[in-house]
């Protein structure tokens, strides 16, 4: 089979998988309810959430001038914020592809290799998984029953935790780390097994290039900042939404987590992922499901459109800055 009949097979696939978590998250809401809710939200409080996104682009884009800077390249601030905006524009339509197209795009523009500008995205996808898996910790800390009840709400079947359980899942844990770790020469040779070990190899390359990053606390500052504006474009969402008067910003680590994982699911946009699943968070905080596919449409609505049109100028700015 050719290679892009698998990737449209599954391009297809996952479109379908969003469209019907779409539908199930739609079926029971009333648009015109939904439209009226809606509209009730505030200017200001809208132009805040959209602020707030951007300047996570914002940062996103510092940050990776400061990467390059590290490996001796120079490059403008504005393109690099430019390409990262165009970045996200290109994984409304195609998820993944937007990190090649912001490579390509500042490899016109600043004439950095590409092998360098792929290098540094490696870097940011460790460090921003590690972030991730901060905020995820800070979930089950924060709102650890919360965090159990969602799973359930989204068909997961958990078991009930016992210091007996425990022990005996440690135990298979290590035993089945130790049996791969012994066997790593047969399993080797699988294809699948090659990827999760090349993911791996990637994460800890990823790890190890940091040590070549200059200005270690601005790099953190840039990328903790990335996460900050994630959760408080929840948090700020949470103040403008009819229905959402008792939830307190801490549950918006909560709620981030659901976001986060709408969009690691390889559906164009996150649509239907996102919606469905920022939805069951809230109804997982005492929300009714109409206040939690507002609020889902709310944020998911506002944030692609701040991609689009920002996207959009990012790719004329960069087009003209190709051709000087």
């Amino acid at each position: 089979m050719p290679a892009w009949v698998k990737k449209a097979a599954q391009y297809v696939l996952f479109l379908g998988i969003g469209l019907a978590l779409l539908y199930l998250t739609f079926k029971n809401v009333n648009p015109v309810d939904l439209w009226e809710n809606l509209k009730a939200v505030s200017v200001e409080g809208l132009i805040g959430i959209i602020a707030i996104g951007f300047l996570a682009i914002i940062f996103r884009g510092l940050r990776w001038v400061q990467m390059l800077q590290s490996l001796g390249y120079e490059v403008h601030g504005a393109r690099a914020i430019a390409a990262v905006a165009f970045s996200y524009l290109v994984n409304l339509v195609t998820p993944r592809v937007g990190e090649v197209a912001r490579c390509t795009a500042l490899n016109r523009t600043d004439k950095v290799p590409i092998d360098k500008l792929v290098g540094t995205v490696v870097l940011e996808r460790v460090v921003d998984t590690l972030l991730f898996l901060v905020v995820v910790l800070s979930t089950v800390i924060i709102s650890s029953d919360e965090l159990r009840d969602f799973m359930i709400q989204s068909g997961a079947q958990l078991p009930e935790l016992s210091a007996t359980t425990l022990v005996l899942a440690g135990t298979l844990l290590g035993g089945t780390i130790l049996l791969v770790y012994f066997t790593r020469n047969s399993w080797m040779q699988w294809g699948f097994a090659q990827k999760i070990a090349g993911f791996a190899t990637g994460m800890v390359e990823g790890l190890r290039s940091l040590r070549t990053v200059n200005n270690k606390p601005l790099f953190w500052f840039y990328s903790i900042g990335i996460w900050t504006c994630y959760v408080a474009t929840i948090a700020v969402g949470f103040t403008i939404v009819s229905g959402l008067e008792n939830i307190g910003p801490e549950q918006a680590f909560f709620v981030s987590v659901a976001a986060g994982l709408g969009f690691v699911i390889p559906v164009p946009g996150g649509i239907g992922a996102y919606h469905y699943l920022v939805s069951k968070a809230l109804v997982v905080l005492g929300l009714t499901p109409f206040v939690g596919t507002s609020f889902a449409t709310l944020i998911h609505s506002s944030q692609s459109l701040m991609f689009v049109v920002t996207g959009a100028l990012g790719f004329v700015f960069l087009y003209f800055a190709g051709r000087k």
